[in-house]
């Protein structure tokens, strides 16, 4: 008996122990790389790039199912019509699809049939409820057979009502057999060929207007305040290397990307000629109010690397070897232009550091990491 309490008094002794001393945490998986000098800055301004899209584009579907029994016909370059495919223009208006009718008619032919006859069956209870009020008033007729002559006449008008709006229904059903165009445009993308079976809301086309085409682009607070709507710029196309295409400034988005943090700046630019297409490179130099010429040499660093430090400031997670292991320690920086993906960092960094480039959102000052490829 000693024997056993002595050993219970030991093992809850350990696990007192045990429990004061701090549990250590696993070490931060991060990725990580070093930096690099590289100045990004142009004399008067700062060039970006983005990828052209369509002013409008919008997916085409049949709010109802069924099989496909004509698509839009359009002429080839050797004279013949075929179906249209993508590539092809068509104006607004046009019917694009059909698909099979029947059965909506013949839902229309029902519907408009039963509300024929419903509407005969309320002729005739409303003179029957006629003759009844006459009779009733010269009291001829008891009040349960008054009543039961109104209720005929109200209840027919109540089915008539329901078959009309049975009819309207399948009047619009027959309609959208027919699937038109919105807007004139051309045809980016085609999921559907004759005979198919569609279903509801299943995209068949995909239609894009570019008579006006565009590039977004995100830029940084520093420069967003120097843009301003309806500013001219002029955006050169790598198809197009000779020519300048006279834009100006369509949209500033009012509220930075939680990711990014940089704000949506789009440009628009006629393409009335139809040159420009949706998936070409685009680029154009912004001007703004800084002097950037005299801009000193950067740091460039992606721009996962920036996360909040205090007082409004940015910072960057650097990387330095302990005994105990690699730890993160957040350093003050400051900012400067956006290339794209990366940012320069101005000061607060040297060449060759190491720099958290992914996870840095999940880390604490000073804790320990572990650099993952």
């Amino acid at each position: 008996m000693k024997y056993t309490i002595t050993t219970l008094l030991l093992v809850l002794g350990m696990v007192g122990c045990s429990s004061s001393k701090p549990i250590k945490q696993a070490p931060q998986a991060v990725q990580a790389r070093r930096v690099e000098s590289q100045t990004k800055v142009i004399a008067g301004g700062l060039r970006f790039s983005a990828v052209v899209t369509p002013d409008s584009e919008v997916m085409l579907s049949f709010r109802i199912p069924g099989y496909v029994t004509s698509l839009k016909q359009v002429r080839g370059q050797d004279g013949r019509m075929r179906d249209i495919a993508e590539g092809d223009h068509i104006s607004q208006g046009s019917v694009v699809a059909r698909i099979r009718s029947t059965e909506y008619a013949e839902k229309v032919h029902q519907s408009a049939s039963q509300a024929e006859a419903t509407d005969a069956a309320v002729v005739k209870a409303k003179l029957d409820f006629e003759r009844a009020t006459h009779l009733y008033d010269s009291q001829s007729i008891t009040k349960p057979e008054f009543d039961a002559a109104r209720s005929q006449y109200d209840s027919s008008q109540a089915q008539l009502r329901a078959y009309q709006a049975q009819t309207a229904e399948a009047q619009v059903s027959l309609r959208d057999t027919t699937l038109v165009a919105p807007f004139s445009g051309d045809v980016v993308k085609k999921s559907v060929e004759l005979g198919s079976f569609v279903g509801p809301g299943v995209p068949t086309f995909a239609l894009a207007n570019t008579d006006i085409v565009k590039i977004v682009i995100g830029v940084p607070d520093t420069v967003v305040r120097s843009v301003k709507l309806g500013q001219a710029v002029d955006v050169t196309v790598d198809a197009f290397p000779t020519r300048a295409f006279h834009s100006r400034i369509s949209r500033i988005s009012s509220a930075a990307d939680t990711t990014t943090r940089n704000f949506d700046v789009e440009v628009a630019i006629p393409n009335r000629d139809h040159l420009l297409r949706a998936g070409m490179i685009a680029s154009f130099q912004l001007n703004h109010a800084d002097d950037q010429s005299h801009a000193p040499a950067a740091l460039s660093v992606p721009l996962s690397a920036i996360v909040q430090a205090d007082g409004g400031k940015y910072g960057v997670f650097v990387i330095s070897k302990t005994s105990a292991g690699e730890v993160a320690s957040l350093r003050s920086v400051e900012i400067g232009a956006v290339n794209g993906t990366d940012i320069a960092v101005v000061s607060g960094l040297t060449g060759g550091e190491r720099i958290v480039t992914s996870g840095s959102n999940l880390l604490k000052d000073g804790q320990q990491v572990e650099v993952v490829q």
